[in-house]
């Protein structure tokens, strides 16, 4: 069993795969470092928000311009938090009319190795979905457990489903403990890092007096960023 232990960290940085006249926000890293996937809202695109990814040679090399995946991938919705698993033959991502909306689903697509073509994306099945939204996908290193962030209980919190191996179908989500989804908050974008101690995320605190249940409409221009530290029982 693991618990969390919450604490703050605040950290910036600047990417020169950004967009100055744009929005680019939920970006997410290939196992290897080598491709940047993210989303943006910059003049060209599809829709609302689409999926674009940067390459680049090593760690050493310098990210390429940042390329759109094509309408396979991005439609006139709005496309986001684009989160390869970590064999890199599989892409998940979420899909809503807008960025609010109750209509967010976590898409995936897929390819016959790290270097093909991405497929025409799906809806991830039940239990991942549910009639309420689902957004912001990330994994464990190893691949058998998917983070991600729902209000299908009302709150916008972080839930975990599991799998014994690859092949399986993802489990029944169960929501995280207290010390991450603090009661009345927002919490999104989750992100484990790669030896499994710290879970990053976002999270809106409500104001007790004026706002005691924070909602995208109300808490989204205080978000902060979080890390919990992953102990094992």
């Amino acid at each position: 069993m693991r618990g969390f232990r919450s604490s703050v960290a605040h950290v910036g940085a600047g990417l020169p795969v950004d967009d100055p006249g744009a929005g680019d926000f939920s970006l997410r890293l290939s196992s290897d470092g080598n491709t940047l996937y993210f989303s943006s809202t910059r003049n060209g695109g599809f829709g609302k928000a689409d999926i674009y990814a940067a390459t680049r040679a090593s760690r050493q090399h310098p990210w390429s311009a940042a390329a759109n995946l094509g309408p396979r991938i991005n439609t006139d919705a709005f496309e986001a938090f684009p989160t390869p698993t970590p064999d890199g033959t599989m892409l998940y991502f979420n899909r809503s009319t807008s960025f609010d909306s109750q209509d967010s689903d976590i898409w995936l697509a897929s390819r016959a190795n790290p270097a093909g073509e991405w497929s025409e994306p799906q809806r991830a099945p039940a239990p991942i979905n549910s009639d309420r939204a689902e957004f912001s996908p990330a994994f464990s290193a190893d691949g058998l457990t998917m983070y991600f962030a729902s209000d299908r209980d009302g709150t916008v919190a972080v839930w975990a489903s599991t799998r014994t191996n690859r092949g399986q179908q993802w489990g029944t989500p169960e929501k995280l403990a207290a010390e991450v989804n603090v009661a009345g908050s927002m919490t999104l974008a989750p992100f484990m890092s790669s030896d499994r101690r710290s879970l990053y995320f976002m999270q809106a605190l409500p104001d007790r007096e004026s706002d005691p249940a924070c909602t995208p409409m109300t808490c989204f221009n205080r978000v902060d960023l979080y890390v919990a530290a992953v102990s094992c029982h």
